[in-house]
């Protein structure tokens, strides 16, 4: 007997129980195609036209647009032209001439002529200094030199004499002045320097200044302290016994009582000249000092000189002769002081006096100095600026 577990009877494995996969054939792929659908009622089915007609098609409509084209850009313009009027050619390099209202043929009235057509006026520009523009009444155009009187762009010196009737008859002589700038107020020493006792006289002095119009100064070149500056040049800066008078850069003028003023404060405002003989004249009011800084000798008549100060660019310089009997006494301080008071300055300030009181105009002694006068170590003088001209130029009256 065969075995229970013989090969014959033997339960078949899992691989042999799976069945024998069929050899796989090539299969033939075909693309299946959708049933045509049936057309609507009413609707033609569309069908795809030729190539050959979608070019043609495509010629004739861009031939239809060039000739569109061509009608409104070249064909109707050039009609348009051909019809209108052909203008008349105008000379562009001529101005043409204005159109005229046609006259009636009847009219006797003459045609008008067109005017002429303005030519622009150039701009005039004004380099005139500021005391120019603000006193020009005084100054001229070309310099004019009378027997009292000298002006031009520059300077204005009107000479006028004035007599003192009290208590003795007194001749002084006032020169108003207006300069253009400060540089025409100037001083000048004696042989041209700074020098202790250095003298000339009167009309050497102007003529080697240039000066217009002089008068004499403190005789600074004989003191050897104080606070003293000329032409901006600073020499001495000592306080002083005497009472000083300043000339700025901007034309002001001050005075000062002795030690009432401050070296330092006074540089700060750039001055231009200073003078320390004194006494310095007026109150602040422009009104005479009730007590004057000066030496009996001094107070007393005297022949006098003097500067006073109206505002910026004008002043006036003084000059009383005196020691001349009935023709001329002198003056005291205190009439001094009213003199320019009554000319209306605000300030005014006592120079060197007695033989040295001498005015000179137009290179001649203008009045009449005590003993003949002496010689001098500075002056005061209104002159021309060598860039403005010299004064042999003007026309005498």
């Amino acid at each position: 007997m065969e075995g229970k577990h013989s090969p014959k009877h033997a339960a078949p494995t899992r691989r042999e129980r799976r069945a024998p996969r069929p050899e796989r054939l090539p299969v033939e792929r075909t693309v299946r195609r959708m049933p045509e659908e049936e057309p609507v009622r009413g609707i033609q089915p569309r069908r795809n036209r030729p190539v050959w007609k979608l070019i043609i098609q495509d010629i004739i409509l861009t031939g239809l647009v060039l000739c569109v084209f061509a009608l409104f850009h070249h064909v109707l313009p050039r009609l348009t032209a051909a019809s209108a009027p052909v203008p008349t050619p105008v000379d562009i390099t001529a101005t043409p001439a204005p159109e005229q209202t046609p006259v009636p043929e009847n009219s006797s009235q003459p045609e008008e002529t067109p005017e002429p057509t303005p030519e622009p006026t150039p701009e005039v520009i004004d380099d005139r200094t500021e005391w120019q523009k603000k006193f020009a009444e005084h100054f001229t155009d070309e310099v004019v030199i009378t027997e009292n009187s000298y002006t031009s762009p520059n300077v204005s010196i009107t000479i006028s004499t004035v007599t003192v009737d009290e208590p003795c008859t007194t001749v002084c002589y006032v020169a108003d002045i207006y300069v253009a700038q400060i540089e025409n107020f100037q001083t000048y020493w004696a042989t041209d320097e700074y020098g202790y006792y250095f003298s000339e006289d009167a009309l050497s002095l102007a003529r080697n200044s240039g000066a217009i119009l002089s008068i004499n100064g403190d005789y600074a070149n004989n003191q050897r302290s104080g606070f003293l500056v000329r032409n901006s040049q600073l020499y001495l800066t000592e306080q002083t016994s005497c009472d000083i008078c300043v000339l700025y850069q901007d034309g002001t003028m001050e005075t000062f009582a002795a030690n009432e003023y401050n070296v330092d404060d006074i540089l700060a405002k750039n001055p231009c000249q200073s003078w320390k003989f004194g006494p310095e004249l007026l109150d602040d009011n422009g009104q005479p000092k009730e007590s004057f800084n000066t030496p009996y000798a001094i107070s007393i008549a005297n022949p006098r000189t003097g500067i006073g100060y109206f505002e910026p660019g004008h002043y006036c310089f003084v000059v009383a002769d005196g020691r001349q009997g009935s023709y001329s006494r002198g003056l005291e301080i205190e009439l001094f002081a009213q003199l320019f008071a009554d000319l209306g300055c605000k300030a005014a300030y006592n120079l060197d006096g007695g033989a040295s009181s001498i005015m000179t105009f137009e290179q001649s002694i203008y009045n009449s100095p005590s003993g003949g006068g002496r010689e001098l170590g500075d002056v005061l003088i209104i002159c021309e600026l060598p860039e403005s001209g010299e004064p042999e130029g003007g026309a005498e009256e």
